[in-house]
């Protein structure tokens, strides 16, 4: 058995059963203790859940850093040999400057996904490709019957590569290719931990490289001239340090950021908001204050009636919106970030850590502590947000460290505003477009299921399949986003 995969992992069975949720069965197994110590096979975890330790963590970015689990897991999670590893590891931490593989790559992403006309594109883009799958749905006259998280993963998988990749997208023009980088996200546990991925992980393991050898051919055949900023800036540093024939590989990367965790987030958003009538009908009556109506008639509208969406005023006039989002993900976010002791480090001048050791950082206890959310902490309220706002005007701020589930500090998550604008806004368009029940008997919120080690937000361990149908009255209508001004400018909390 590989030594360094317990020395980083802790035991592999456990972790394979619970995937990120590791660290918080481990919590509720152990007092709420702001940090205390786990002893795993020779390596110590330091499990910290107190906001204000957290921070003092990432303050301390480069003695305690992420970047040797990169070193650790990029050959097993690319399958990548020694050059490549060579090329990744060269200058990872930025400590001989501005340069090397990792540090301009990252750079380039946060540039593209930060409130930009370069985000606007791909948001405008993943909108307009969602479309493609509401569509159908709205043409059924008495209905459609739909397995909801299979069907919002192909409509994801398709839409926010699209945004990513353009029109030249492999997984719009190749089907399969859905499948193939979902079952390979099934078997990562397996693949990181390297016990015979070939073998305990085949079906993932080969998925991956039919996956990969299509984005190969899509960069070879020059698909980044139409693709987005983001990825015309990662083909620019692959080339620029060698590494253009592991293109296929390194972005699989960028596909677990893009996929993984917004892919089931929208899932039980709608499971939230549609099993509760009176949030529903709360989130339309916001929702059309920001609908614009025309009339004209059309081929595919006969009356001519056209309702949008504009997204640029989701942030300002639709607060419910954004704070059934912030909810969903403060209960559904399993993640745990994690960190490297590179050096023996005095804590708040108060606990010592030492190197060679590893630290994470649970979200979901932070997420559910009363101190900071409340009696009713893990109670799903979809106008906490609102409330926490309001406070906030009166004085009082909430802890900049209290919402983890984009991470925090250097490995903060450059891709929040993007997922942001993404969610809310096909949120509200299904919201207005359709009503939805489960097909045999009433609303049962399923569990999530555990072993997703890439998952921050784990799916549901279980599909749930619904009717939808188009409201009532809105049979002529046609719906369309609308896209005046910036749609890429949301902001929500974040540690």
């Amino acid at each position: 058995m590989d030594c360094d995969t317990l020395r980083f992992l802790g035991d592999p069975m456990t972790i394979s059963r619970l995937g990120v949720t590791h660290s918080d069965a481990l919590y509720s197994a152990k007092h709420p203790l702001p940090i205390f110590t786990l002893q795993t096979l020779g390596t110590k975890i330091y499990v910290v859940n107190s906001p204000d330790l957290i921070q003092a963590v990432q303050r301390h970015a480069k003695v305690l850093t992420f970047n040797p689990f990169v070193s650790f897991m990029s050959p097993r999670i690319f399958d990548c040999g020694a050059e490549a590893m060579r090329i990744i590891n060269e200058n990872i931490g930025g400590e001989m400057g501005n340069w090397g593989l990792l540090p301009d790559t990252s750079r380039g992403m946060h540039n593209a996904l930060a409130p930009s006309e370069s985000l606007d594109w791909m948001t405008r883009t993943m909108l307009s490709k969602f479309m493609e799958y509401l569509n159908p749905l709205a043409a059924s006259k008495d209905g459609t019957e739909i397995d909801l998280y299979k069907w919002v993963r192909t409509a994801f998988t398709v839409a926010s590569t699209e945004a990513a990749y353009g029109p030249k997208n492999p997984f719009n023009h190749q089907p399969e290719l859905e499948d193939a980088f979902w079952d390979f996200e099934g078997d990562i546990t397996m693949i990181i931990l390297g016990l015979a991925p070939s073998i305990t992980a085949r079906k993932g393991y080969q998925a991956r490289i039919r996956f990969t050898k299509a984005l190969d051919k899509y960069f070879e055949e020059g698909g980044t001239e139409t693709g987005s900023d983001l990825i015309k800036s990662r083909w620019k540093y692959n080339i620029k340090y060698g590494a253009a024939k592991y293109a296929g590989r390194f972005e699989i990367g960028d596909l677990i950021g893009v996929l993984v965790n917004a892919t089931p987030t929208f899932f039980w958003m709608l499971v939230h908001i549609f099993s509760r009538p009176d949030l529903l009908a709360d989130l339309r009556s916001e929702i059309s204050t920001v609908t614009a109506e025309t009339t004209s008639p059309t081929p595919t509208s006969p009356k001519g009636v056209t309702r949008s969406i504009t997204i640029s005023r989701l942030k300002e006039h639709c607060p419910l919106l954004l704070s059934t989002y912030q909810e969903t993900l403060r209960l559904q976010s399993h993640n745990s970030s994690s960190r490297w002791v590179t050096k023996d480090t005095f804590l708040a001048d108060r606990y010592l850590l030492k190197a060679g050791n590893v630290i994470q950082m649970p979200g979901y206890p932070v997420h559910t502590m009363p101190s900071i959310y409340g009696a009713d902490a893990e109670t799903f309220k979809p106008d906490r947000f609102i409330k926490l706002e309001k406070k906030k005007d009166k004085g009082t701020n909430q802890h900049p460290a209290s919402f983890r589930s984009f991470g925090g500090g250097a490995t903060l998550c450059p891709g929040r505003h993007f997922a942001t604008a993404e969610l809310c806004a096909t949120t509200a368009m299904f919201v207005m477009l359709f009503d939805m029940e489960p097909v045999k008997g009433g609303w049962k919120i399923p569990d999530w299921a555990h072993g997703k080690m890439a998952s921050a937000v784990p799916p549901p361990a279980r599909d749930v399949k619904v009717r939808v149908s188009r409201r009532q009255g809105m049979g002529d209508v046609e719906w369309k986003f609308g896209f005046e001004g910036s749609v890429s400018k949301f902001e929500v909390l974040s540690g």
